[in-house]
């Protein structure tokens, strides 16, 4: 026997039925449906000849799809509701996994997790209801399972590499312990009340942590969780260990379409890649996408725009002056007129200002030089534009990209445009449903593939939570889904 015995459309004799108590149109029987349609594949963990026959990951997968739609993520809340909660008896079929269970099952399988969010969003695409041809993307910080406090700095990585050394060469394993206590505890890693065999895990997570500091030159590292990153919360402004959760959303229903996690606490490296993350998860094309100024580089934008994506994203200038009021300006300056044609400044006495250098600002970033063609010496506004400068000729510094972000800025004073910047707040609904509604705050598992996992659950939640509400709408049932196109309309 490969697996329990689990049927999911069986009637109980006895005892409370689910369809009696609860409402026709409820999660729970939506949830029942969807997951038996979903193309789950196989699950992590093979079939074992030992023991007791293990529980049907279908089955499964209901639990922790009904759990995060409710804002229920403790394993141990979990075990509970299944022996309490009617939904979740109902899911279950009365079977009683243990919270063990639970959090192994979710911490091995989040390929297959990963593999139910694409399916559901690819049925939803072929129903009609999402579509990607144009999203939007954004990104939030979510707080990692670990302290702030235990951490080693970067001063201190070649002594805590030196002690794990002598720890694996030492013939003596408790003289060894004393010693790698004695110097991690220097440094200011707590070791109190840890055997050897937690010693060894604290080394393994120490020496993982030193690795990736290293290689991503950070000055402190996580002993906790080391692929956790020090990123800035929104809330506040405070520096906590965290992960960067980035999701993208279909723009016209705001129901996400793709997620992604990274330990990047700038989003600026992030948007192709989060394009290729939809496209691979719904197996479409992306056309045209909002995002805001976090994710804007001009080199990005430019390689995407020679694909042909339609990308609505400005620099951190631009939205400046757009807030103020003043991007028209920014485009054509009162004072110098802009060429793009020519790529020339003409002041206001007719002297053309010619592109002549990049100068490396020091910083990593260039500079077009355009000097005056003319010497400037009796000029009239010499003294607007020199200021106390004795040269003789003018110059203009402007981004090394100049000429192509001249004529980006200038799509924006377009009212299509300006409505597609003000449509990007349909993202910041869906982080505020999973903060506030879905208690998304803070992970619960540990590494960078415990919180893609949790970032599946959450987004699948708030998908079906989101197709509930637009089934009951409409009167439909997800069965007649597929015949009815463009239901979310």
């Amino acid at each position: 026997m490969s697996t329990r015995k689990y049927l999911s459309k069986q009637r109980q004799m006895f005892g409370y039925q689910a369809e009696d108590r609860l409402s026709k149109g409820h999660i729970c029987f939506l949830i029942d449906e969807v997951v038996d349609d979903l193309e789950l594949g196989p699950s992590a963990r093979g079939v074992s000849v030992f023991g007791a026959p293990c529980y049907d990951p279908c089955m499964m997968v209901k639990v922790l799809f009904y759990g995060y739609a409710r804002g229920i993520r403790s394993s141990r809340k979990l075990a509970a509701e299944c022996r309490e909660n009617i939904g979740f008896i109902r899911l279950s079929q009365g079977q009683q996994p243990d919270f063990r269970t639970i959090a192994l099952f979710r911490k091995e399988n989040g390929p297959l997790l990963e593999r139910a969010f694409s399916s559901l969003v690819r049925r939803l695409m072929d129903a009609g209801v999402v579509g990607v041809s144009h999203i939007i993307i954004d990104g939030t910080k979510v707080h990692a399972n670990a302290s702030n406090s235990r951490i080693i700095q970067e001063k201190f990585f070649d002594e805590v590499k030196d002690a794990i050394e002598e720890w694996m060469s030492s013939s003596s394993e408790l003289d060894a312990a004393e010693d790698l206590r004695e110097k991690l505890s220097s440094v200011g890693v707590k070791t109190s009340s840890l055997g050897v065999e937690g010693l060894q895990h604290l080394v393994d997570r120490c020496g993982k942590a030193v690795k990736d500091g290293e290689n991503d030159k950070a000055k402190k590292v996580s002993t906790t969780d080391p692929d956790s990153r020090f990123m800035r919360d929104g809330v506040g402004g405070r520096i906590n260990l965290g992960y960067n959760v980035q999701t993208a959303v279909d723009a016209e229903t705001g129901i996400p379409v793709g997620c992604d996690v990274t330990q990047d606490a700038n989003d600026s490296w992030s948007l192709g890649r989060m394009i290729e993350v939809v496209e691979r998860c719904c197996r479409e094309t992306v056309q045209a996408v909002d995002a805001d100024s976090d994710f804007f580089r001009s080199d990005s934008v430019q390689s995407l725009e020679s694909l042909g994506k339609d990308i609505c994203a400005l620099d951190n200038l631009a939205i400046t002056r757009m807030r103020r009021g003043e991007l028209e300006a920014l485009v054509y300056d009162e004072k110098f007129v802009y060429d793009a044609d020519r790529d020339v400044f003409v002041c206001p006495e007719g002297n053309e200002h010619v592109f002549r250098r990049l100068n490396n600002e020091g910083d990593g970033t260039f500079r077009r030089a355009y000097v005056s063609e003319r010497r400037c010496d009796g000029c009239v506004h010499r003294e607007s534009c020199f200021g106390a400068s004795k040269l003789k000729r003018h110059v203009i510094r402007k981004h090394e990209d100049y000429p192509w972000l001249w004529k980006h800025r200038k799509r924006f004073l377009e009212p299509s445009f300006q409505a597609r910047l003000k449509s990007r707040k349909l993202i910041e609904k869906v982080f505020g449903h999973w903060k506030h509604n879905l208690g998304f705050r803070k992970l619960l598992l540990r590494g960078l593939s415990g919180a893609k996992v949790e970032t599946f659950l959450v987004s699948t939640a708030s998908v079906l939570r989101r197709l509930c509400n637009i089934l009951k709408r409409s009167g439909r049932s997800w069965a007649s889904l597929a015949r009815t196109p463009g239901l979310a309309g």
